[in-house]
């Protein structure tokens, strides 16, 4: 039986994006947000920030699979993979550099937790005080998947004046109880050596490209208070959600070469990208008994900056109108690129 190759794309997005979900599990948001919000801030970004940094990495890879834009009316059609890998400093962090306002370690000597990014193992146990008593539980596991694969479909086409389009996309997709999601961005290519009348006739490819990607991603939860607050009632509770909103700009130079069945190159530039991810709705903060101070809406919303610049070197083969591409960026988050598809002209 054949297998749609969009279906196992979007397949793909949904293990990705699944981890999400998996990491604000309603029981971790219920003890998280008993420790107030300053400290769910500090513990959320720590844990959540090589998945932001991930996950930027990963939308600014894939834009090309040679210096050489295509012929006019030529071009390309791709299932293409970008996959960003954390840095092992990055997989686990120190909760007692935080600066924890009302949390605190219940053994100051395990003071190591696992980012998202880090092994899927319990993290250290904090507790707080409450009433004389003392309330603890246990910071979430890693999600034990250093790497973040984000794939896509792109095409692209050639135009006049050594110039080639670029577009990548996942129309919005219903994913279940795993929530919805759509990716887009738009990438031009120019080999702008054919207009320097000293750099026309050298037998290399030189060209400058940019790319811009947008994620949006939704996930509803239900985290009812178990105690209702005062003037509140289940339904202020009904519209809560997890969200993921990223993007992406790069821009660089390329140089390589191209024969007929091979294309060789290596490129250099800047990459910006920001990943937000945060809770929408109203939430219970604390320990019951809740009052009405005690609601807050859109409580935890944490944003990622990634800028950086680095280089990459890659190569595509063509086997008729068949191609195969992959390369690798060099980085702090490392970044690895691949896929296959049709490519003419």
């Amino acid at each position: 039986m054949k297998t749609n190759p969009i279906r196992k794309l979007i397949v793909s997005l949904v293990l990705v994006l699944a981890l999400i979900p998996a990491s604000f599990a309603q029981d971790q948001i219920a003890k998280i947000l008993q420790g107030g919000l300053d400290d769910a801030e500090k513990l959320g970004t720590a844990y959540l920030e090589p998945f932001g940094n991930m996950f930027g990495t990963a939308l600014n890879g894939g834009w090309y699979q040679a210096a050489q834009p295509h012929k006019v009316l030529g071009f390309n059609l791709t299932l293409t993979t970008s996959a960003a890998v954390a840095p092992v400093s990055a997989r686990t962090f120190d909760v007692s550099t935080l600066g924890l306002q009302t949390l605190q370690l219940k053994d100051p000597q395990n003071n190591m937790a696992p980012s998202i990014a880090g092994e899927a193992t319990t993290g250290p146990t904090v507790m707080f005080e409450v009433e004389g008593e003392n309330v603890e539980f246990d910071l979430p596991q890693g999600a034990g998947l250093p790497l973040m694969p984000v794939p896509f479909v792109q095409a692209g086409v050639g135009l006049p004046f050594s110039t080639e389009v670029t577009v990548r996309f996942l129309p919005p997709v219903d994913l279940g109880k795993y929530g919805r999601v759509n990716l887009w961005g738009i990438g031009a290519k120019n080999q702008f050596k054919d207009f320097i009348p000293g750099l026309k006739h050298v037998p290399i490819d030189l060209s400058l490209m940019v790319g811009y990607t947008s994620l949006n991603y939704e996930y509803g939860i239900s985290y009812i208070p178990s105690e209702m607050p005062a003037g509140y009632t289940q339904a202020d509770f009904a519209d809560q959600k997890l969200f993921l909103r990223a993007s992406g700009f790069t821009g660089r130079i390329l140089v390589g070469k191209t024969i007929p069945f091979i294309s060789v190159y290596a490129g250099l530039g800047y990459s910006h990208a920001i990943t937000s991810l945060g809770l929408e709705g109203n939430y219970a903060v604390g320990v019951a008994p809740f009052g009405a101070s005690d609601v807050h809406t859109d409580p935890l919303i944490f944003d990622f900056p990634k800028n950086s610049f680095s280089a990459n070197i890659g190569a595509r083969v063509r086997l008729g109108v068949i191609s195969i591409h992959a390369d690798y960026t060099l980085g702090e988050y490392a970044l690895y690129s691949g896929g296959i598809g049709i490519s003419f002209r």
